[in-house]
């Protein structure tokens, strides 16, 4: 933080006394004016969202981070559980990929002699999904 303009201000600028009213307003106002031309105002910002719970950083008081914070997650969370024809056709591809070779060696696995509970732990899946690789192994040796 060696190029933030607030590395000669007083810290306590940052950490507004009043809870409320006009005076936390204008705390909270000259701390973010010393903020508005920080250079590395975006890696402050990043740092305090995970770090700090009080105070002015990055041009955001504790309540504008809290509701970044939550928005953030709520992105992360709607990410994580996007239905897969949401997912960008190259990812999609890539991963039926990778699938369709766990599924060919945990196979070879299987015709190999390995337990089913060693396939599973080994691959990573479970016991029923190596079942149904089994019975379709078995299915298709005996068409």
């Amino acid at each position: 933080m060696a190029d933030a303009v607030c590395r000669d201000v007083d810290p306590e600028v940052f950490f507004p006394v009043a809870e409320s009213g006009p005076l936390r307003g204008e705390g909270v106002g000259r701390a973010k004016e010393i903020c508005g031309g920080c250079p590395v105002r975006a890696r402050c910002l990043a740092w305090a969202l995970d770090a700090l719970p009080y105070g002015v950083a990055g041009g955001l008081d504790a309540d504008e981070r809290s509701e970044l914070r939550r928005g953030r997650e709520a992105s992360e969370r709607a990410a994580a559980f996007r239905p897969p024809d949401e997912v960008p056709r190259t990812a999609l591809q890539e991963w039926t990929r990778q699938r369709g070779e766990v599924i060919a060696a945990g196979r070879r696995a299987l015709a190999a002699g390995a337990s089913r509970e060693r396939v599973a732990r080994q691959f990573g899946v479970s016991r029923r999904t190596v079942d149904r690789w089994a019975a379709t192994q078995t299915a298709g040796s005996t068409r």
